[in-house]
């Protein structure tokens, strides 16, 4: 589930707000690395962590615990298929990231309005949470 709010995060339309913002210190690391290079190491949470080894340094997906974090992990960098994961939010994102898919099959109205900021370049305003609103607002620099 990490993974989606990190997901999430990434989309904020307020363009002053970054990964400085974020009150969460996995989230606030997780960002700091994709974003700014910094190192993985800071982040407390295994699988965050795990998923962003793989991101960022090419790790395996294999060490997160989590079967639909791993799967969402090897959909993103190995090219593997989205249809592993059971959760239907993190599925639909996958769909959209990877094959070009509709958001609009996300219930979660933050997650759907992240996906829509991230893949078709709309605006992270609609996004209420907001440690996902200043992540995305750092990814859109």
């Amino acid at each position: 589930m990490r993974v989606i709010i990190a997901m999430l995060l990434m989309l904020s339309s307020y363009a002053h707000a970054g990964c400085g913002d974020i009150s969460d210190s996995d989230q606030r690391a997780y960002c700091n690395a994709r974003v700014n290079g910094q190192s993985c190491s800071n982040i407390s949470d295994n699988d965050l962590r795990a998923s962003c080894w793989a991101e960022m340094n090419g790790q395996s997906c294999g060490n997160i615990s989590n079967s639909d974090q791993r799967a969402y992990c090897n959909a993103k960098v190995n090219g593997q298929s989205c249809s592993n994961i059971s959760d239907n939010d993190l599925r639909a994102s996958c769909w959209a990231e990877m094959n070009g898919q509709s958001c609009g099959n996300i219930s979660n109205s933050d997650q759907r309005a992240y996906c829509n900021a991230k893949i078709n370049g709309q605006s992270c305003g609609n996004i209420q949470d907001s440690n996902l609103r200043n992540e995305c607002s750092a990814m859109k620099r």
